[in-house]
C-alpha cells in the first residue's frame, strides 16, 4: 500500500462557468471521487474541504480539499487522476489535482 495525499484546487473556470456548467462539475465530482474503495481498492482515511473559509481559484497550497488515503499502488493513483481527463465533460478544466505519496509515519508513532 502507498499512503497518498490527494490535494485539489478549484480553478477560475469553475467560478466563471454558467450555473449549468457548475452543476455538471459537481455531478462529475461525485462520480470521480465517489466509492474509491469499491472501484479502486483505495481506503480513504480522511478528508478536509476548505470551501467554507476559502473562496476563489486555488492554484496551489493552500488547496481547496485534501483526501488522505491508502492506495494499492502507483498505477491506481494514476487511474484516479486520469478520471479528470476523461468523458464528455472533463474536470481538468475546473479542478487541479496534485498527489503526494509516501509511507505512513508509524515509525514515528503516528497513525
Amino acid at each position: 500500500m502507498i499512503r497518498a495525499l490527494v490535494c485539489g484546487g478549484v480553478l477560475a473556470s469553475f467560478f466563471e462557468g454558467s450555473p449549468e456548467d457548475r452543476k455538471l462539475v459537481i455531478k462529475q465530482i461525485h462520480h470521480v471521487f465517489g466509492d474509491w474503495e469499491k472501484r479502486f481498492g483505495i481506503k480513504v482515511l480522511g478528508s478536509l474541504d476548505d470551501d467554507r473559509l476559502q473562496i476563489g481559484p486555488t492554484l496551489g497550497y493552500p488547496w481547496t480539499f485534501y483526501i488522505l488515503c491508502d492506495a494499492p499502488d502507483h498505477e491506481t493513483l494514476v487511474t484516479v487522476v486520469d478520471q479528470l481527463r476523461q468523458g464528455d465533460f472533463p474536470l481538468y478544466k475546473y479542478i487541479k489535482l496534485e498527489v503526494r505519496t509516501g509511507r505512513a509515519a508509524t515509525e514515528l508513532g503516528l497513525p
